[in-house]
């Protein structure tokens, strides 16, 4: 007989066991360490062990699955360690692939539904991504943790089946190093009105980022402009390393790509992120991925023309309204 529990401090060692055998290779880190998953996953001030809700039976772990709640906001501005309870996301869920028992997904995703309700929680998602990524940015879901990756069959599949509707949908594209430089012809005039500011080591924006990316080296990107100092265009990039454990090729994540909104369509976007491949190809990464939604077409226009190229994409899911008190009857 499966029981259900909540986590105890004995079990990371069987959860890493699980994520290896079962969580895609691309766009998550694997192989992962136990001390890994032990600092981004369970050791957050997020972390509630009774959100993460393991399957047993006979004293082994069958699967489990992670539900949480992401910070007040907006972010920058609330109260550090401040949470909202009324939108809560289930994070992760990872089962045996030998279990033979197709109840067993979906027996976890009502349990962790129960406990999103029992917090406070009036509407479900399920797939990491901001503000709802409470524990695997950094080790699941690319360069910015979004949803639920294209290649975790049995996570998008169990949701699919219990009535989750995708609500957006992130595409992931990678920039090979080894490719040409992308050209502009208004580079030159760009570089002499504008300077470029980075600032290695640089501390995370508010303390939600800090709780997830502070160990991963963040580099901040500005680009101003000479005449007056405006901020024009900032990205910030942090070191994926561990993304590439499989196929042993170095990555660094490009987020947080922004310009200011009284200086669009006039290049500086292409610009920065031009320098930002540039600043990377001379310190040997080998690539640069960055993240969009997919309705966002003139973002996923720039990165493709300066030569990014889809690999990957991720989906979040809601639950309607009419289904959110369903595990009381389960």
């Amino acid at each position: 007989m499966i029981r259900y529990r909540p986590f105890r401090n004995s079990d990371p060692l069987a959860l890493v066991g699980l994520w290896n055998q079962s969580v895609p290779d691309r766009g998550a880190v694997r192989p992962l360490r136990v001390h890994e998953l032990d600092r981004h996953a369970f050791g957050t001030v997020c972390f509630d062990r009774a959100g993460l809700i393991v399957a047993e039976r006979d004293g082994r772990i069958l699967g489990y699955v992670h539900a949480g709640f992401g910070p007040d906001l907006p972010v920058e501005s609330s109260a550090p360690f401040s949470f909202d309870p009324s939108l809560g996301t289930i994070a992760m869920l990872v089962v045996d692939h030998d279990v033979a028992d197709p109840e067993l997904a979906r027996r976890l995703i009502l349990e962790a539904e129960r406990y999103l309700r029992s917090r406070g929680a009036s509407v479900l998602y399920a797939g990491g991504q901001f503000p709802l990524n409470p524990f695997y940015w950094g080790l699941y879901g690319g360069s910015e943790g979004s949803g639920v990756l294209s290649g975790h069959s049995g996570f998008f599949q169990t949701l699919t089946a219990m009535g989750y509707e995708p609500v957006s949908t992130t595409v992931f594209l990678e920039f090979d190093l080894a490719s040409p430089e992308p050209r502009d012809a208004r580079t030159v005039l760009t570089r002499r009105q504008t300077r470029l500011v980075i600032e290695e080591d640089a501390l995370p924006i508010h303390w939600w980022e800090n709780q997830s990316l502070s160990e991963f080296h963040l580099t901040r990107f500005r680009l101003l402009a000479r005449s007056d100092g405006t901020e024009l265009a900032r990205a910030t990039t942090w070191d994926m390393t561990w993304f590439g454990r499989g196929d042993g090729r170095t990555r660094i994540g490009l987020s947080g790509v922004e310009v200011s909104s009284s200086h669009r369509r006039k290049g500086y976007g292409r610009y920065l992120v031009s320098e930002v491949i540039r600043w990377a190809r001379e310190r040997a990464w080998a690539l640069v991925e960055v993240q969009t939604l997919a309705t966002n077409q003139p973002a996923l226009a720039l990165y493709q023309t300066l030569g990014f190229v889809p690999i990957d994409q991720s989906t979040v899911y809601r639950l309607p309204a009419g289904l959110l008190d369903r595990f009381a009857s389960a």
